[in-house]
């Protein structure tokens, strides 16, 4: 029979058990990951990061109608119609409704530039030599497990990477793009910077063999990219394909209203507290038996 000592710790040890498996991470990245926070009326605003309005980059854009871009092969960026100099440059994306399964986020894209090359039936860009004013808008359906993008039209144009599955552990492979049977990863590496979590992606990748800019930064908790200061913003994506881009830099995120959690206390105390809960079971556990010893002396 379980006498009184063994029965309290049995209970000290149970109590500790539970209180180390409260601190212990359960929630990790993975590519079935659907964003909690993609809700109706959550947006993100993309601008070019760069001060210098001579340094703001180079986009290249195709003609929606022009069918040797239909589906992904506007990818194939040395094919595109027109290369402008950008002068100004607005993005947004905005989830007008969502159900279990798909978002659909509303584009729209506010753009002035000046061409550099540009094919000669363009119209577009034919009136207006000098300086081209674009202002674009179209819906697009994006599945939130897989990250799919389609246009409305139900046509497959590649998987989002402009949010990623969050909290991946450290050198974790997330997919991202799948196409049949291209499947393109990278890996992640996780940053403490004082009070913000991030995760970031490698350098480049490949993609129907080209080689594409990658390198973007991540908030941790939600796997919202956010472009990475003084580095690479985003420069291409299946969301931006729908209202004509192939490439950027689009830029980076300067406007959201999607929460993407509180600050972490430069002191990590549910690390330390992680740490200390198996010492301070020990010691309870080394206090009850002497305590109990003592009483059986007298």
């Amino acid at each position: 029979m379980i006498n009184d000592v063994n029965k309290f710790v049995i209970s000290v040890l149970m109590i500790c058990l539970c209180v180390f498996g409260m601190f212990i991470p359960v929630v990790t990245a993975r590519d079935t990951f659907a964003p909690s926070w993609l809700k109706e009326g959550a947006y993100v605003k993309y601008e070019p990061s760069s001060e210098s309005a001579s340094s703001l980059g180079y986009v290249g854009f195709f003609d929606l109608s022009n069918p040797k871009f239909a589906g992904t092969d506007y990818m194939l960026s040395q094919q595109v119609d027109a290369v402008l100099g950008t002068i100004s440059s607005s993005l947004v994306w905005r989830c007008v409704s969502v159900n279990s399964t798909m978002a659909k986020l509303q584009v729209t894209l506010d753009y002035v530039g000046t061409p550099s090359f540009y094919v000669d039936n363009l119209d577009w860009v034919n009136d207006s030599v000098e300086e081209v004013s674009l202002q674009r808008t179209a819906e697009v359906y994006v599945d939130l497990y897989n990250r799919g993008v389609y246009n409305v039209d139900g046509v497959f144009l590649g998987t989002t990477h402009l949010w990623l599955p969050a909290n991946p552990n450290d050198d974790q492979e997330i997919i991202i793009w799948a196409e049949n049977s291209e499947i393109i990863t990278t890996t992640v590496e996780v940053f403490e910077q004082g009070k913000h979590y991030t995760f970031e992606t490698g350098p480049q990748v490949t993609i129907k063999n080209q080689p594409l800019l990658f390198g973007l930064s991540y908030d941790l908790d939600t796997g919202l990219g956010v472009g990475r200061e003084g580095g690479q913003s985003f420069r291409w994506d299946p969301i931006f394909a729908v209202v004509g881009i192939a490439y950027g830099p689009v830029g980076m995120v300067s406007e959201t209203n999607i929460d993407l959690g509180p600050e972490h206390s430069e002191t990590n105390w549910t690390q330390m507290l992680y740490y200390a809960i198996i010492p301070i079971a020990i010691i309870l556990l080394i206090a009850t038996l002497l305590i109990k010893h003592k009483k059986k002396k007298h």
